[in-house]
């Protein structure tokens, strides 16, 4: 059974487990799908209301959106934990003689890169779903303002912990030149991930102080 299709007590459950995964990955994962699915929750209210009648076309193209990114982080979720299932497995491989150390160590390396693209796809997926929330601000009915605020709390959450899951897993990658890439990739996407999701908030504080 895939983590994905887990209820939520059991989910939470697993990951309060000994076992290590599902772990921090899987979790920014879920979290970045949770910020994503506010976002539609919130286009969903909007939508077919009179006062967003010239909305509509917006909130189409942010539900669809939407849709297809908490879909993906979902996705992530399993994928995250069976890229850290690959690493265990490579890192118990025999390495008696020196043909076996070969094929562990370049199994390790393989399934390290793995490991660290996975939480790179969620920084990704998150920075988009970031973008959504900025173009619904404003947009979307008041009610719910709140609601966007904690989506984008969520996604920021979701940002930092899949860096801090490309981060660990790079410091054991061998590949200077793909540790060098990915690490500017990630560090580009959270620098700009961040700063959305602060503005926004910052936006959503002002917006609840007016009422």
């Amino acid at each position: 059974m895939l983590l994905s299709e887990y209820r939520i007590k059991e989910f939470v459950d697993e990951l309060a487990s000994k076992s290590p995964a599902p772990g921090g990955g899987s979790a920014s994962a879920l979290v970045g799908a949770i910020g994503t699915a506010l976002i539609s929750m919130v286009s969903n209210l909007s939508y077919g209301k009179e006062k967003f009648k010239d909305k509509e076309g917006l909130l189409v193209e942010i539900l669809e959106e939407a849709r297809r990114i908490k879909e993906s982080l979902i996705n992530l979720i399993d994928k995250d934990a069976e890229a850290f299932n690959r690493v265990a497995r490579a890192s118990k491989m025999p390495r008696t003689t020196e043909e076996e150390e070969k094929l562990r160590s370049e199994a390790m390396e393989q399934a390290l890169k793995e490991a660290a693209l996975v939480p790179l796809s969620v920084m990704e997926e998150s920075l988009k779903s970031l973008k959504l929330h900025e173009r619904a601000l404003g947009n979307t009915t008041s009610a719910a303002i709140s609601d966007i605020g904690v989506g984008i709390q969520c996604l920021k959450a979701a940002l930092y912990g899949g860096w801090l899951n490309v981060r660990i897993n790079l410091n054991s990658v061998k590949d200077e030149e793909f540790v060098k890439d990915v690490e500017k990739k990630a560090s580009s996407i959270l620098e700009k991930g961040i700063r959305l999701a602060d503005g926004l908030f910052k936006k959503v504080e002002e917006e609840l102080a007016k009422k």
